[in-house]
């Protein structure tokens, strides 16, 4: 028996007595049977309609996270795809430049090898050529040495107003080309600085030593000392302490003889 005829009989049974809904205008067997059916309704509509709806957009629900995550993931794996892509292609480049840089060196070593020996062939004719020019001159002036010597000797002579020997001559030519110039120098103090002296004709090692002892005496001890060579001097030397220079040259003399001539 349904719960509709039920409430209805219920209602029958009871209608001798007093009903409260009556006062309210209610009629109590609609309200039941309304209030039943209402809840029948519901339930039915829960159990065939709600839960279902609920069920299937629950599934949608779980079914568009996966396809997010599913989506995510895909993209994760292209980014990582392009990356090892691109660190492959980073990689040949790498390699490609490595083996056209390794292309290129070997080609210049090569060109340089080849340069090099022909600069070498070139220098080795060049030397061939200076010791043929070297051995000619020699024998020119072998031939010319006797007249050359007494020349020489005989110029000396007549310049110095005596007869000097041959170690008496050499003698006069090393102190014309290595003399210190003690006056000028005297009173300047080395204080650490570099100490350049410029002759005429290169220094022999015994010159050199000779001139490093002269000024060590007259300035102090010397700690870097340069000696260079200059023709043009003529003879004499021209030394340069720090900032200061003495200059003893021939050529100095000579342009202070031609400056007091022209005054």
């Amino acid at each position: 028996m349904s719960p509709f005829v039920a409430v209805t009989q219920l209602a029958a049974e009871g209608g001798g007595a007093a009903n409260p809904f009556e006062g309210l205008g209610i009629n109590l067997v609609q309200f039941l049977a309304q209030t039943i059916n209402f809840l029948l309704i519901m339930y039915f509509l829960n159990g065939m309609v709600i839960r279902p709806v609920l069920r299937n957009l629950e599934a949608r629900r779980k079914r568009i996270e996966e396809s997010l995550e599913n989506a995510r993931l895909a993209d994760e794996r292209l980014a990582n795809v392009e990356k090892d892509y691109q660190a492959k292609l980073n990689e040949a480049n790498i390699e490609a430049q490595r083996i056209r840089a390794e292309a290129l060196n070997a080609a210049q070593q090569e060109a340089q090898r080849i340069r090099q020996e022909a600069l070498a062939e070139v220098e080795r004719m060049r030397q061939q050529a200076r010791i043929d020019a070297q051995a000619e001159r020699n024998q020119l002036l072998a031939e010319a040495r006797n007249q050359i010597v007494a020349l020489v000797i005989a110029a000396t002579n007549k310049l110095v107003g005596e007869s000097l020997d041959a170690q008496r001559q050499r003698a006069l030519i090393n102190e014309f080309f290595s003399k210190v110039p003690a006056a000028k120098i005297a009173g300047i103090a080395v204080d650490s600085a570099p100490v350049v002296v410029t002759s005429a004709l290169p220094l022999t090692p015994e010159e050199q030593s000779r001139v490093k002892e002269d000024l060590s005496r007259q300035i102090g001890a010397i700690e870097h000392i340069t000696f260079e060579v200059n023709p043009a001097i003529l003879g004499g030397l021209v030394v340069r302490i720090g900032d200061k220079v003495i200059d003893d040259s021939v050529l100095s003399k000579v342009n202070a003889l031609r400056q007091q001539l022209s005054a």
